[in-house]
This record gives C-alpha cells, sequence and structure tokens, in this order.
C-alpha cells in the first residue's frame, strides 16, 4: 500500500474503548500495523479537556462509540471523532454497534471519514483508515466521500423520534433514508410542510450508513411540464 508523506509522522495511536479486553484487543491490532498504541485507561475528562491531550499526546486516535455506559466519559466516540476531523487529526472509528445506531452516527458523519464494525477492525483497515483522514485533509476525497448538490424528496417527518424519511433519486430511488432532524435547519423545517430539499451528499457512497448530509435548502417546486416529474 502507498502511503502519503505525511504517513510518516503517524507513530503513536490513541485507542479510547471503556471495555478493557476490547481496549487491549485493539492495541494488538495497532501493534500490527506497525504503530504504537497509547491506550487510555479510566474515566476521560470533558471532550473540550481530553480532545487538546490527545492532540499533544498522540498522532492519531481510534475510538470505540459507545462511551457513556458505564460513566467512563459524558461524550461517546463520534463526537469525539468529529472534534478531531476538524482540527485535521486523523481519528478512526470502530464500533459493535455499526448499524444499531446508525441515527447517532448520522449526526457526525460528514466528519467521520472512517466508520468500521469492531468485527472487521484489522491493521490493515486501520493504515487505510488513518490514509482516507490524511488525504481529506488535503482535500482529496474519494469519490464515496465526496458531497454533490442533489435532491432530497421528503416523504414523512417524525417530530416525535426526531427523523425525516426520504428519498435520495440520484443515489438510490427505491431505497428510504433515514435523516435526523438535527441536520435540517429549524428554519426550514419551520417551512412544513417540506416535500422536497436539496442539500450536498455523497451520492458516491455504496453502503446507506456511508452516507451524510450537509447544506439544506428548500428546493422550488417544479412548474409546467417539469411537473410531471415529480413522485407523487
Amino acid at each position: 500500500m502507498q502511503l502519503s508523506d505525511n504517513f510518516k509522522n503517524i507513530r503513536k495511536v490513541a485507542v479510547i474503548d471503556d471495555n478493557r479486553i476490547a481496549c487491549e484487543a485493539m492495541a494488538e491490532v495497532v501493534e500490527d500495523a506497525n504503530l504504537e498504541p497509547m491506550p487510555y485507561q479510566g474515566r476521560l475528562e470533558s471532550i473540550n479537556d481530553f480532545i487538546p491531550r490527545v492532540m499533544e499526546e498522540t498522532d492519531a486516535a481510534i475510538f470505540d462509540h459507545r462511551l457513556k455506559p458505564g460513566n467512563y466519559a459524558d461524550f461517546d466516540g463520534a463526537e469525539a471523532v468529529s472534534h478531531l476531523y476538524k482540527k485535521k487529526f486523523p481519528a478512526l472509528l470502530v464500533t459493535t454497534y455499526f448499524k444499531a445506531e446508525i441515527d447517532a452516527f448520522r449526526l457526525y458523519r460528514r466528519d467521520i471519514p472512517v466508520l468500521i464494525p469492531a468485527d472487521k477492525a484489522n491493521s490493515e483497515k486501520i493504515i487505510e483508515g488513518i490514509k482516507k483522514c490524511l488525504d481529506e485533509f488535503s482535500y482529496n476525497y474519494s469519490k464515496d466521500r465526496r458531497a454533490w448538490r442533489t435532491l432530497i424528496r421528503i416523504e414523512e417527518i417524525d417530530k416525535d423520534v426526531g427523523i425525516a424519511f426520504a428519498y435520495i433519486p440520484a443515489w438510490n430511488p427505491d431505497e428510504v433514508v433515514r435523516i435526523p432532524l438535527k441536520l435540517i435547519p429549524e428554519e426550514l423545517l419551520a417551512k412544513e410542510p417540506i416535500f422536497r430539499l436539496f442539500a450536498y451528499v455523497n451520492i458516491g457512497a455504496k453502503n446507506y450508513e456511508d452516507l451524510y448530509f450537509e447544506k439544506f435548502e428548500i428546493a422550488d417546486k417544479p412548474r409546467g411540464k417539469y411537473a410531471r416529474l415529480l413522485h407523487s
């Protein structure tokens, strides 16, 4: 595998998992990648204190998602990875709850280049994941991560669970996608009923769980001959 020059600066990798056995197993995977694992034990400080600490002590990080159970931290892994990504610090999310908590991941998915199921985490995927982060920091996005302005057709909004059910014709016209309402600006939701939106979406994503959404805006309703193209 050809690595970027930036990868030469990656040596110490933080490993954050509230499960000691899982943390030790991931540390071994990091070692297999010829990197030095730095496991973090004990309850973590606030995210605003912990993020600078990780950036000072290590070169990259691997987080489990569920850190709040057991009072290990007052934040979850997806939030931490998102914080680090915005600071251009490579961080990966590895989780057992890959699909069960996709709505929680979706809130931060734009800033999580790599989401790895725990049972598929190996040294190669760790190296690939860190490389992918570094590439994106240089604005080199893979096809599955590049976002395009595209139409989103809202079918239903469930405010009780905080989810919009929608179709994304340019990605898959036949699959319903759940979009957390927290991603959609309140001023757009206030215009309800809304049926069509534009947003930037990585329509090259191969899998449902890899989709992310940003920069929502209202789509004007087509008129004349174009109105016939709308799905009822």
